[in-house]
């Protein structure tokens, strides 16, 4: 059976009330003669309350707050699957941290949630057609801001399409290449131009 408003308006209340917060009845509309009645109230009375059919309490739906907080939470749900997709392609701690901010200890915590286990030790290189194939998707991109969650969504692509090759890299991989041709690119840039 669903609890009825009532039940849990009163509930909410009297935890408060036994809290000492007696801003949140005020927020909620109670005055002061109703939040002494309701915090001296018997079980009985509480139960005689919780059933009646008259409510004392209108709810009222804040269309513009609703609709902030749904857009708010689908972005987190996004960025939540981002990051797990992250670690599932083998990102590791430093990319997770430089991306999303995740400690050492969180992301760990989520490769065991994930039930991802990583092989210590250095990330192992791809080999030469492999490093090419990276550099040419990434180019066929022309992703500007490496550091952007668009450039890492862009090189987690990438490790999904080479996932079938025979020495498939990892994500990590997949970032440390793009950084240092991405690096290079840039220092030849300038000396051209000097």
């Amino acid at each position: 059976m669903i609890p009825s408003l009532n039940y849990i308006i009163l509930i909410n209340v009297l935890r408060a009330l036994k809290n000492g917060n007696i801003r949140y009845c005020e927020k909620l509309g109670f005055n002061h003669d109703e939040m002494i009645a309701i915090n001296r109230m018997t079980l009985d009375e509480f139960f005689i309350i919780s059933r009646a059919s008259t409510q004392f309490m209108n709810v009222r739906i804040h269309h513009e707050a609703l609709h902030r907080l749904l857009i708010q939470s689908g972005k987190e749900v996004e960025l939540q699957h981002q990051i797990n997709r992250a670690i599932s392609l083998g990102g590791s701690l430093e990319l997770i941290n430089r991306y999303f901010g995740l400690t050492c200890h969180e992301t760990c915590a989520r490769r065991r949630l994930l039930g991802i286990r990583v092989a210590q030790g250095r990330t192992p290189h791809p080999d030469e057609n492999t490093d090419s194939a990276i550099w040419l998707r990434w180019q066929k991109q022309g992703t500007e801001n490496i550091e952007s969650l668009h450039a890492l969504d862009t090189m987690m692509q990438i490790t999904e399409e080479l996932s079938g090759v025979s020495d498939a890299p990892s994500l990590t991989a997949v970032w440390h290449r793009i950084t240092r041709c991405e690096k290079e690119t840039l220092i030849r840039r300038k000396a051209h131009a000097g």
